[in-house]
């Protein structure tokens, strides 16, 4: 089992037992299924609960007591979807969007070792109907302005945003300012200076 950066990160993010045991799980079986299909890059592997369960985590905080329904773009791995539901105790329902079988097959497998309110959709992003989330989240899938594109088709009076940034985040913010008009904070991420968080509270095309 990958231990490294584990007791800090379930020290920060202030885990309980319960959450640490579904974590343990998930991280034990990510690494299994890493030796037959590519789940994360091989050089985060080692770093696994930094850069990729504690910087999941982190978006935690932002999901609001009223929040109901969570919708995950492009989940892969289950990054973040997946540990937002693990930390969840809202009894909130997830929908975790991805379009390759192996990797669904994947985050179905940790959906039912760890007993989650998860729904996994084989399918792509534009292809799921009826869908009304209070918070949309994605992590290092696609340019911003695509986010908001999909993200769009989703969209209720009050629902938001929260999509994981990198380092191009004020060129992807003005490129977007190019079709829509947006507002939205900005919070840096604790896993990485790069890092940035953009929450969108509202979205008007221009």
């Amino acid at each position: 089992m990958i231990t490294l950066d584990r007791d800090n990160t379930l020290k920060q993010i202030n885990a309980s037992e319960e959450v640490s045991k579904k974590l343990d799980i998930y991280v034990e079986t990510l690494e299994k299924w890493q030796g037959f299909m590519n789940l994360v890059s091989d050089t985060t592997l080692p770093i696994v609960w930094t850069r990729h369960i504690l910087d999941s985590a982190q978006l935690y905080k932002l999901i609001k007591n009223e929040d109901k329904i969570i919708v995950d773009f492009g989940s892969g791995s289950g990054f973040p979807g997946l540990v937002l539901a693990i930390l969840d105790d809202k009894n909130r329902e997830y929908h975790l969007i991805e379009s390759d079988g192996k990797k669904c097959n994947f985050l179905n497998e940790i959906v039912k070792l760890c007993n989650l309110n998860v729904i996994v959709h084989n399918e792509r992003i534009e292809k799921i109907k009826n869908l009304k989330p209070n918070v949309i989240t994605a992590r290092a899938l696609t340019s911003l302005v695509e986010l908001v594109k999909y993200a769009n088709m989703y969209t209720s009076e009050k629902t938001r945003y929260i999509f994981m940034k990198g380092k191009k985040a004020p060129e992807e913010i003005k490129e977007c300012q190019k079709q829509f008009k947006i507002e939205f904070e900005k919070i840096n991420s604790i896993t990485s200076p790069e890092g940035q968080i953009l929450i969108i509270n509202k979205v008007t095309k221009k």
